[in-house]
């Protein structure tokens, strides 16, 4: 008897909470998915080193667990909210608190299991799409094979236990300290009669509406002290929270001044409606704001990363192959020797780059280009800075002969003037070069010619953010500054020609802080977040280790985006779906007031669409100018060809389809369970 009261009150458990049973599905096939791929020997065979991807995928699961326990406790405590006086009900009739409780726990256990068993194959077939993924990415041929490692079941199996567990010793300490009379009442402890007394709390609404634009206007300026940022952000969150405070006295206060406005329509049954349920529930809609950006901006990093990864790593390396050594008259002899081995060479050049002792472009730059950290000359040796110790220049002939390899067009340069090749992303410090840079060469002042800004290495190799190209007599009478060697393959560069290559620079390897790159103030360039530098570039060997770094971070942060928005959606749409069938009595005197049932679902629809779009909106507001700071420093960083609005845009399109989703599911079950048993 007993379980069987528990296997009837699971099946209809999962019926009244079905929504609650997908979300939990499809979290369990999501981490089927990616712990799978930990374990996966394909991901071991595309990339040795899968360390990277456990981390990510780790610390995702770190913040996935507390989302997972939030939505089972909160989901838990709900549903024993609803079904507390039935449990009444089995007290009076003779059942021990202990065995109600085993019996709620059995259930929920089994609701959890089903879960897990309905995810299972989802989560295979989604593994198998994301290795493929993965795969088509790097450029690497996928045969789809078996590939089921039982300890991702069972590490996705302990996750979601251990949600259950201290969820359901939550719900013990409650069944226990609750007496029959409690257990009988306690379902109707949200319906509350909004007879806000104090309907002076609606300034809360503006005063965090102004906090909030305080911090946007901040952000986008760029005024926010880093220091301080935690505190603002804490402060953002008080905000959110503080918002919905006053968002029920605000909407109570607007019906008792009786507008003529609230007795158009069903306005004044849609805010009462609203109002009570805000208040009931504004610690919650809070939360639910804060994933809700939480995974709009999640969403966005993910778009400008993929866009970095299609676009943007071939593009800053236009050569195969790159090395700079710090001795100028360097031969190559033995990294040459290694290429000819691994490889086939379809075209060599070494040349030099140049100095004058001067460093006017680099002090132009630092004081115009964020982000960037002057070397300082200490006891004859340069500090680490974002440029070299002094400028780069380059002949004109080596320029030209480098372009014919990258397949740009040839130049020409007028005597007594140069040509300035730099970083794209830097557009606006080049136009002002000309006016506020004055460039010498052998103690005679150039002219600007030309600012070219196709893709040139120039992360360390063909200079750091820049070149200076001076005709073939000016730089010979110069002082040679370091060697490059560029080289272009027949083929695609063997897998470990990087390691190879780098092996033989044992000067760096063993002492590069005391080495002659340190003494000569070796630049990287000024990006960041992503930047590919270093005195020796494969561009293959490289692609492939950022590309899989970069779809690394992208499926973490998509991974945690869908769970953050699943859970919140989850939790609005059982709320308005318990709600139906809770307040059915209410649509049944709108009907027996003359409402037929298309009007009666045109309420239902107006009151679900500005219950969600509370949350909506707010989250909207909150991320569009974080976001829009965030993906121009982003572009601004890496040279990436996009634009925050598109980022912004695409990662909006992406929230609003599942949130549509969910919408349409709660509406549709909300107006079949108020037209039940008519």
């Amino acid at each position: 008897m007993f379980n069987t009261l528990i296997w009837r009150n699971t099946k209809r458990s999962a019926k009244d909470y079905m929504i609650y049973v997908g979300t939990m599905t499809i979290i369990s096939s999501l981490m089927f998915a990616f712990h799978g791929m930990i374990f996966s020997k394909d991901m071991r065979a595309l990339y040795a080193d899968m360390i990277v991807f456990g981390v990510m995928i780790g610390m995702a699961s770190f913040f996935i667990i507390g989302i997972v326990m939030w939505l089972v406790r909160y989901i838990v405590n709900f549903m024993l909210e609803k079904r507390s006086k039935e449990f009444g009900t089995y007290l009076l009739l003779g059942m021990t608190k202990k065995e109600i409780i085993k019996l709620f726990r059995r259930e929920n256990y089994l609701l959890g299991f089903l879960s897990i068993i309905l995810g299972i194959i989802p989560g295979y077939l989604f593994q198998l799409l994301f290795v493929n993924i993965f795969y088509s990415i790097l450029d690497a041929e996928y045969k789809i094979s078996p590939d089921f490692n039982p300890w991702c079941l069972l590490l996705t199996f302990g996750i979601q236990a251990l949600a259950y567990l201290l969820a359901m010793k939550n719900v013990r300490r409650k069944i226990k300290k609750m007496s029959i009379r409690q257990l009988l009442h306690a379902d109707q402890q949200n319906e509350k009669i909004v007879h806000e007394k104090n309907t002076r709390k609606g300034i809360l609404v503006f005063l965090s509406l102004i906090y909030i634009c305080v911090f946007n206007v901040l952000i986008l300026t760029s005024n926010m002290p880093l220091k301080s940022s935690v505190f603002y952000s804490l402060g953002l969150v008080l905000a959110i929270y503080l918002l919905y405070f006053g968002l029920s006295a605000f909407f109570i206060r607007f019906i008792q001044k009786k507008s003529p406005l609230i007795y158009k329509q069903d306005t004044l049954f849609v805010l009462r409606q609203l109002s009570s349920k805000i208040k009931t529930m504004r610690v919650t809609m809070g939360t639910l704001t804060i994933l809700f950006t939480g995974a709009l901006l999640t969403w966005m990093v993910v778009m400008m990363f993929a866009d970095y990864q299609q676009n943007q790593v071939t593009l800053e390396q236009p050569f195969d192959i790159s090395i700079a050594n710090s001795n100028p008259n360097y031969a190559f002899t033995k990294e040459r020797a290694t290429i000819e081995k691994k490889a086939s060479i379809k075209e060599l050049y070494q040349y030099q780059i140049y100095r004058d002792g001067t460093a006017t472009m680099n002090d132009y730059l630092y004081q115009h280009v964020d982000g960037t950290q002057k070397g300082k000359k200490i006891d004859g040796r340069w500090t680490d800075g974002t440029y070299f110790g002094e400028d780069t220049f380059m002949r004109l002939s080596d320029y030209n002969h480098l372009r014919k390899q990258a397949g740009y067009s040839q130049v020409r340069l007028k005597s007594g003037n140069y040509i300035l090749h730099g970083k794209r992303r830097l557009e606006k410090q080049w136009q002002s070069v000309k006016k506020a840079v004055t460039i010498t060469a052998n103690h005679k002042t150039l002219s600007l010619q030309d600012t070219n800004m196709e893709p040139f290495a120039q992360n360390g190799m063909n200079g750091a953010d820049y070149i200076l190209v001076v005709p073939d007599q000016v730089a010979d009478q110069m002082t040679p500054y370091y060697g490059v060697m560029i080289a272009n393959l027949t083929d695609e560069a063997p897998a470990n020609l990087q390691k190879n290559l780098e092996a033989l620079d044992k000067n760096f390897i063993e002492t590069d802080q005391y080495g002659d790159l340190y003494a000569m103030g070796y630049g990287n360039g000024s990006d960041q977040i992503l930047t590919m530098s270093g005195t020796t570039i494969v561009r293959d060997n490289i692609k492939k280790e950022a590309s899989f770094v970069i779809v690394s971070i992208c499926f973490m942060l998509a991974y945690l985006g869908i769970v953050f928005l699943c859970a919140a959606l989850t939790i609005l749409a059982v709320q308005q779906l318990s709600d139906s069938t809770k307040h059915k009595k209410r649509y049944d005197i709108l009907r027996q007031l003359g409402l037929n049932k298309k009007e009666t679902e045109k309420v239902v629809l107006k009151q679900l669409s500005i219950y969600y779009l509370c949350p909506l909106l707010i989250s909207i507001i909150l991320s569009i100018f974080i976001g829009m700071f965030a993906g121009e420093r982003f572009v601004y960083y890496t040279g990436v060809q996009g634009t925050p609005v598109r980022f912004y845009g695409l990662a909006l399109l992406v929230f609003l389809i599942i949130y549509l989703a969910y919408f349409l599911v709660t509406y549709i079950g909300f107006t079949r369970n108020i037209e039940k048993h008519r």
